[in-house]
């Protein structure tokens, strides 16, 4: 195991570490050169997609996701559609639509009407289809009048996503943005009995902060009903930063290393995508979660222990392939594997095994861990 921490702390140090800066480098480039200019003037031409400035946090800008070095997902807030909404969460009917739920508009300072549903039982709530379609097409009449220097844009519709390619000299920068409303303050019904065994790692007062960061409702399609234009997708995305934020204990030198798993195993899962194929970011950043509340003392994630942790998230990963289940750590109900064909998880968690033993056999000789 001493060998296996060795390799692991090396190589977070020489790839993780060079591999987070790059991001942060071409992140902040690109969004105060190109993203934050081209939401302003999207704002411009439709004042009712006007949205709120992603600020920087911990994990570079609020609602920002990293895919890898050079790809991104941004969730981009919309400020000024409506000043009044409800969110109805539909996981609480069906389990089938877990994480997902509609957007009833009660009051707007424009008109609605090309954004609305307009027949069927959802009449009247927004249609998260229109929202990101007609974005789309903003974003990319916003990048047509944008004035760059050194830089290529290319802007599509890539259902769901508006995509941006960011072009300068040979390097290469692809953010998918996606619409989305805050819901400050608002918990959905489908995870109130969350926290349901989590005392031992979270205090009441940090059930209460993360609670009130609200969620988002993104403009993304349901899979269980593609084809229904109303539902927008629950994300926790401002709740698990703070659960998953860099601590350190009063008193103490000891640092969590809770990330450090997860950075680890999601870089090794970009340079080998077609083994981890459906397994995304999401999924490992879910099982680490669950991987805390089993492991609530941040003695058990101590650097010397950073071998056990990583090795215990990739085995827990495995598992949850072969049972096709992974609980959404919030909403129990919503099994994040429901979309994939079985079998299909099977030969992931059979390659996932593969790679398992190839690192733990021989740590400094696995093409994995090299540096």
């Amino acid at each position: 195991m001493d060998e296996l921490n060795t390799a692991l702390h090396k190589f977070n140090q020489n790839i993780v570490d060079a591999s987070r800066q790059v991001c942060r480098d071409s992140i902040a480039f690109c969004m105060t050169q190109v993203v934050l200019p081209l939401l302003e003037k999207v704002g411009e031409i439709d004042v009712r997609f006007k949205c709120a400035s992603p600020l920087p946090n911990e994990a570079y800008f609020q609602g920002m996701k990293t895919t890898c070095v050079n790809e991104f997902e941004l969730t981009v807030i919309l400020t000024h559609l409506v000043t009044a909404k409800t969110f109805e969460d539909t996981g609480c009917q069906d389990t089938n639509f877990s994480c997902y739920g509609r957007v009833l508009p009660h009051q707007a300072p424009h008109p609605l009407g090309d954004l609305l549903v307009d027949a069927g039982p959802s009449q009247g709530h927004l249609s998260a289809q229109r929202i990101r379609q007609i974005f789309a097409q903003l974003v990319r009449q916003a990048a047509s009048i944008l004035p760059l220097t050194g830089l290529t844009l290319e802007v599509f519709f890539k259902e769901p996503y508006a995509v941006v390619k960011i072009f300068r000299g040979p390097d290469m920068f692809l953010f998918e943005l996606v619409p989305a409303f805050i819901f400050p303050g608002e918990w959905p019904s489908s995870a109130a009995s969350w926290p349901e065994d989590h005392s031992d790692w979270l205090t009441e007062a940090e059930v209460k902060i993360a609670k009130e960061m609200g969620f988002y409702a993104q403009a993304l399609p349901c899979p269980a009903d593609p084809a229904d234009q109303s539902l927008f997708r629950i994300s926790f995305n401002m709740a698990e930063k703070y659960l998953l934020r860099h601590v350190v204990p009063e008193n103490s030198n000891l640092s969590s290393t809770r990330k450090d798993c997860e950075r680890i195993l999601r870089l090794i899962r970009e340079s080998d995508k077609d083994d981890f194929q459906p397994v995304s970011s999401y999924h490992i950043k879910t099982v680490l979660l669950h991987e805390c509340a089993r492991w609530p003392d941040l003695k058990s994630w101590s650097s010397e222990k950073l071998a056990e942790r990583f090795l215990e998230l990739l085995r827990d990963l495995i598992l949850v392939l072969d049972s096709h289940e992974l609980p959404h750590f919030f909403i129990r109900d919503c099994n994040l594997l429901r979309q994939f064909a079985p079998e299909q998880l099977t030969a992931t968690a059979v390659r996932l095994r593969e790679i398992y033993q190839d690192i733990f056999a021989s740590p400094a000789n696995s093409i994995r861990l090299q540096c």
